[in-house]
């Protein structure tokens, strides 16, 4: 079976720093597809209990007074669960958002431990000739439509729309190819 019909879900979080043992998620986005329909979406600010810096504000947008009244992850933990569960984690660095998530679920006594695909190991293979791989670089070059960037549910849409444009500008033999080594 090739590994585009299987469940993927694409998922972003923005955090309050850049370690899972340390930082906090304050916002998680998950847009679950399957055999190329979208069948569930997900997005929610999150209380990480800690301060949410000023550069992670000027990047995201995402106040403390934005996060004060959210949810905390423990509340939300079933549910974004149920729409992970038994897919494919798509994300781009996706050791990072797997770690956060991992942690949090960790917290909560839940176990996590998806198959991961990483979008920028994807693009890294699909687009040598490029240098760049940054999110950003690929809503650029390919011409993404993105509202909010640095925003959990956007930068989660542009991955979905990334592996729908990888399907139509490569044969199906070398994108299966190219994705089957990237899934660990």
């Amino acid at each position: 079976m090739s590994i585009l019909q299987q469940p993927l879900v694409f998922v972003d979080i923005e955090t309050n720093g850049l370690s899972a043992t340390t930082g906090r998620i304050i916002e998680v986005a998950a847009i679950r597809v399957e055999h190329g329909v979208v069948t569930k979406e997900y997005s929610q600010l999150l209380d990480p209990q800690t301060l949410v810096p000023n550069f992670i504000t000027r990047l995201t947008g995402i106040t403390q007074q934005d996060v004060a009244n959210a949810p905390r992850f423990a509340h939300i933990a079933e549910e974004l669960h149920q729409v992970l569960h038994g897919a494919i984690f798509v994300a781009h660095n996706v050791r990072f958002d797997y770690s956060f998530l991992q942690h949090e679920f960790g917290r909560v006594g839940k176990i996590f431990n998806p198959q991961l695909l990483c979008t920028v190991r994807l693009s890294r293979a699909l687009y040598p000739e490029h240098r760049s791989h940054k999110l950003q670089n690929l809503i650029d070059r390919h011409g993404f439509t993105v509202t909010e960037r640095h925003r959990a549910y956007d930068d989660a849409a542009v991955l979905w729309q990334f592996v729908q444009h990888v399907q139509h500008a490569f044969a199906p033999d070398v994108l299966q190819q190219a994705l089957a080594r990237q899934l660990a």
